[in-house]
This record gives C-alpha cells, sequence and structure tokens, in this order.
C-alpha cells in the first residue's frame, strides 16, 4: 500500500521562529471542512473550497464548550435527534471520488463518544460522518458500541465493499478519527496520528456505489444515530497520508496549532516542498 505514503518535507519559517513538518497541502482535494467552531446558530460553515450549504435537524444538536485544548467550542449530538446535513447533490457538486480508482476517499473528525446503542436501529454502530440510504448506500465514518472506530464502504444495495473496525476510542475521550479508502486498496483507519492503522481491510463484493444521498453528520437515514461531541470534520475526494492526517489534526479553524510562544501559519500555506 506504498500509494498510501507520501514523503515528508519540512520547511522553516524566518528566522528560526518555528519548524513544521509539511505533507501534500491538505486543500488539495478537500470537499467539506466543518471547523464547527461558531458557538451558536442553526447552522456550521463549511471553509471548504466547495463552500457548501448546511442544515441542523429541527431539534437541533447543541453547542458546547470544550474541553479540548485545540478549540474552544464543538457540537453535541443526542445520540437520538440530532444532525448536520450537507445535500451536495441538490447544490450541484455531489461528490465520486469513493468510486474512482484513481481517486479516493478520506474522512477526519475530532470526536469524543459520550455513549453508544441509544438509538433503535439492529446494528451495532452509529456514524461519525454518512453517506447513503435504500436510494443508494456509499459510505460512514463509524463508531461501534465496543468505542471501536471502523469505516465502511458498500456497494448501491448495502454490501460491504470494505468496512475494518478496530481499536479503541473510549468514552468521554477526544480522538481525531480518519478513515481512507481506494477502490482498489480499500480502507484504513487511523487514530490520533499514529503511522500505523488501527484496522484495516481489502475490497471485495459488489462495485462501489456512488449515489446521490446528502452527507450526514452524527445520523444514518435509517434510523442510526451517534452520542457524541464532534468538531473539524473534514473530507477529501483523495487518500491523504499519515503526514497529512498529523497536519490536519493540528490544524483547526484554518489555523496550524504551534507549541506556546511560537506563530501560526495559515494552513493554507502548508504546501509540500514549501
Amino acid at each position: 500500500m506504498a500509494r498510501w505514503r507520501y514523503a515528508v518535507s519540512t520547511f522553516l519559517l524566518c528566522c528560526g521562529f518555528a519548524s513544521v513538518a509539511s505533507a501534500q497541502n491538505i486543500e488539495d482535494g478537500l470537499v467539506l471542512y466543518l471547523p464547527m467552531n461558531e458557538g451558536a446558530g442553526k447552522k456550521v460553515k463549511d471553509l471548504s473550497p466547495m463552500g457548501f450549504e448546511t442544515e441542523m435537524s429541527g431539534d437541533a444538536p447543541t453547542w458546547v464548550a470544550s474541553d479540548n485544548p485545540r478549540f474552544a467550542t464543538a457540537l453535541e449530538f443526542d445520540g437520538t435527534s440530532n444532525f448536520v446535513m450537507i445535500d451536495m447533490e441538490g447544490q450541484g457538486a455531489d461528490i465520486n471520488g469513493h468510486a474512482d480508482p484513481d481517486a479516493g476517499l478520506s474522512i477526519c473528525a475530532w470526536v469524543k463518544v459520550l455513549d453508544t446503542a441509544l438509538d433503535a436501529h439492529g446494528q451495532n454502530r452509529q456514524p461519525v460522518v454518512m453517506k447513503g440510504s435504500g436510494a443508494g448506500w456509499e459510505f460512514a465514518l463509524y463508531v461501534y458500541d465496543g468505542f471501536e472506530p471502523g469505516m465502511s464502504v458498500w456497494d448501491c444495495g448495502g454490501s460491504g465493499v470494505s468496512e475494518p473496525s478496530g481499536g479503541q476510542l473510549g468514552q468521554d475521550t477526544w480522538h481525531y478519527q480518519c478513515g481512507v479508502f481506494n477502490a482498489e486498496d480499500g480502507v484504513m483507519v487511523f487514530l490520533d496520528g499514529e503511522d500505523a492503522p488501527v484496522a484495516e481491510a481489502g475490497v471485495g463484493g459488489g462495485a462501489v456505489c456512488d449515489g446521490p444521498r446528502p452527507v450526514f453528520i452524527a445520523h444514518r437515514e435509517d434510523g442510526q444515530w451517534l452520542n457524541a461531541q464532534i468538531a473539524e470534520v473534514r473530507m477529501w475526494n483523495r487518500v491523504i497520508s499519515t503526514e497529512d492526517i498529523n497536519v490536519s489534526m493540528n490544524t483547526v479553524g484554518g489555523l496550524a496549532v504551534q507549541p506556546a510562544g511560537k506563530l501560526t501559519t495559515m494552513w493554507g500555506a502548508l504546501r509540500q516542498g514549501s
């Protein structure tokens, strides 16, 4: 799976103020970026180049103060009725990189799972990010009832093309969960920027589905709901590297997080070879 690794370069900010590990520009292929830092209101902003409009459930998730030092606020989902929806197809720009062997899909989010198995759905998992329904199942970044992170990619009928799970998120603890998928190689799931995946699986079964349904945060349309605090949700139409994961993990609200007393760097400037 060498294609999932990219060379890392380093660059120095002037006068030796700071050095930053630089991966492929994390704006490349970015199709959704929801910092969830508004702190109030019924909308979350998409800061990706796509600039999608978003919509909250009528019973809206709750803005909460975050105990993660990287960001001040997050959205809390109750596990029974809350979601954020992004209707990409309805806005004329649905994504399909997951169905393209020459592209791919990556999803990352900061997640603090509060509880599991609060919904009445028969499956033992709940989505952080989800796309698909009976009109065509596509993909999900998942939390399992035992607090294992996972990712699923399906054919249109809902049979798994690749859907591993493993590792441990724990309860009431923040983790940076990422899943990456390519139609030739399958899925890898990563936690907290570690180089080794906590779960992986190749491809099998039918063709990957490219369907029309919206993206949901913390909800699957047939009745799955996640009880968690969520922030810094990103999606790319490519397979990102572990170096990209680390850059995005420490880049919140559009700014790279530096050690105390160091400069901050606009994340759009973190370019390979800079």
